[in-house]
């Protein structure tokens, strides 16, 4: 499993954020391939550089990432690359990344300390 991972800057308005937002979900829901949507809002930030406000996070699965990357190259993709440039004025990051999952069967017991 791969997945695109998109965070959104906190720098917008909400009434702006919100409108760019739907149009986005409309255009990225178009990829070829596209699995599964994670969307998280951010409650609280717990630790990290305070200048760094994040609003949302939003992950994209795709089965591969040579699905993945098909997707971004398809013509749904590339207009969902444009529009989220242009609404965002450049306030995201974005990274893709392997996505493995465990469950608590398979979590290894930690050590205990002497």
């Amino acid at each position: 499993m791969h997945k695109l991972v998109i965070i959104f800057l906190e720098t917008f308005a909400p009434a702006s954020f919100d409108r760019g937002w739907q149009t986005f979900l409309s255009l990225v829901e178009k990829m070829p391939g596209l699995q599964r949507e994670v969307v998280s809002e951010t409650q609280e930030w717990v630790f990290g550089p305070p200048q760094l406000k994040i609003r949302r996070i939003h992950e994209l699965h795709f089965e591969s990432r040579e699905a993945m990357e098909a997707a971004l190259r398809s013509e749904a993709g590339q207009k969902a690359a444009e529009w989220l440039h242009q609404f965002t004025q450049g306030r995201v990051l974005i990274l893709s990344a392997e996505h493995r999952q465990a469950t608590p069967d398979e979590f290894t017991a930690p050590e205990e300390s002497p």
